[in-house]
């Protein structure tokens, strides 16, 4: 019986500097809602700040014709 190795691709590292170059206006936003979550989760945001940042992401986030509503 031959055992079979899992092949492991080895990613070449990218530097950080450089991957934000390519970064768009949607991967943006999700980051700064992700950094918003882990800020809230660790307990860094008041309520007042947190429901402001859930409205932001919220605004931000809707298809353009409702926000006009």
């Amino acid at each position: 019986m031959q055992k079979v190795k899992d092949a492991e691709v080895e990613q070449p590292q990218i530097s950080p500097f450089e991957e934000v170059k390519t970064m768009t206006d949607i991967q943006a936003l999700n980051i700064l809602i992700q950094a918003a979550n882990a800020a809230q989760g660790a307990g860094a945001l008041s309520v007042r700040d947190s429901v402001f940042v859930a409205a932001a992401a919220e605004l931000l986030t809707k298809p353009f014709g409702q926000k006009q509503k």
